[in-house]
């Protein structure tokens, strides 16, 4: 029988403008949605990396010659929500099977978010506000600290008096066991220590209102049921994608430290809506 892989699935949330000439451009499918069709270029735009994420076959005069697996990800959905009504919602999602053997050094959360937004950036003006991630923990063997750490100096060089509140969260099933307040604090020392000074981090009460994001956990089977056990309040001096997904794994990081290995929804969003 084959092996199911662990699934991994990373959303960016926000509020997209569509070009004035998208509608000219991109033909209606009956049997989709645009919204699937245009996202299906991250499949491409993952291979122009070398992110290989779909088994492909090489014919040659008819023949299939080789053979070639995924070698990032395997993919199987993705899509998004594109009204044009001004609000924030979520803008792309993809999920797919993490590839454990070998074992990789992380889940591929940072080259998934970077297709995905490379992918709305063509379509059109995008006002980015969150980003979850349904982590695998247990398919993350390796220590990454040092790699996060390593960032630190590149969030660093940022403007030292811009300001960003972000919140982020971590969600579990209550069979999963919940989180201590010493286990979430434990996490919040580890994010301390691999942010340096890039990143305020406090601690705070889970619960309460995220306006970055679209997000309803039990519309999702593999979310469904899970609730929020740990919140962070973090100050940045920049918000982007990119550094949502560094705030996102130097949690992961935390968490598998502190031997908490259950699946976890993880999420990374502005504490105030965009103005």
């Amino acid at each position: 029988m084959p092996v199911i892989p662990p699934t991994v699935i990373v959303g960016l949330h926000g509020v997209l403008q569509r070009n004035p000439w998208f509608d000219r451009v991109v033909e209606q499918d009956e049997e989709g949605t645009v919204e699937e069709d245009v996202l299906g270029f991250a499949i491409d735009r993952a291979g122009s990396y070398g992110w290989q994420s779909l088994t492909s076959w090489l014919h040659e005069d008819g023949e299939v010659t080789a053979r070639h697996e995924p070698t990032s990800w395997a993919h199987e959905e993705v899509g998004g929500d594109w009204t044009q009504d001004g609000r924030v919602h979520q803008l792309a999602w993809l999920q797919a099977g993490v590839l454990t053997d070998p074992p990789r050094p992380g889940l591929p959360v940072r080259p998934i978010s970077l297709v995905l937004a490379e992918t709305l950036a063509r379509v059109g003006t995008v006002t980015f506000t969150g980003l979850h991630a349904l982590l695998p923990l247990e398919a993350a063997e390796r220590n990454t600290a040092f790699h996060q750490t390593e960032l630190a100096p590149w969030f660093g060089l940022a403007d030292p008096d811009a300001r960003y509140e972000v919140v982020v969260t971590a969600s579990c099933h209550p069979e999963a066991g919940g989180m201590s307040e010493r286990d979430a604090a434990a996490v919040r020392d580890a994010v301390r220590e691999m942010a340096q000074d890039a990143v305020d981090v406090s601690a705070s009460a889970p619960g309460g209102g995220l306006p970055g994001l679209d997000l309803d956990l039990d519309r999702v089977l593999h979310t469904e049921g899970m609730r929020e056990v740990m919140r962070l309040s973090c100050r940045t001096r920049e918000w982007s994608p990119d550094i949502a997904v560094w705030l996102l794994e130097m949690v992961a990081e935390g968490l598998r430290r502190a031997g908490r290995l259950a699946p976890v929804v993880v999420t990374a969003s502005l504490a105030s809506p965009p103005a």
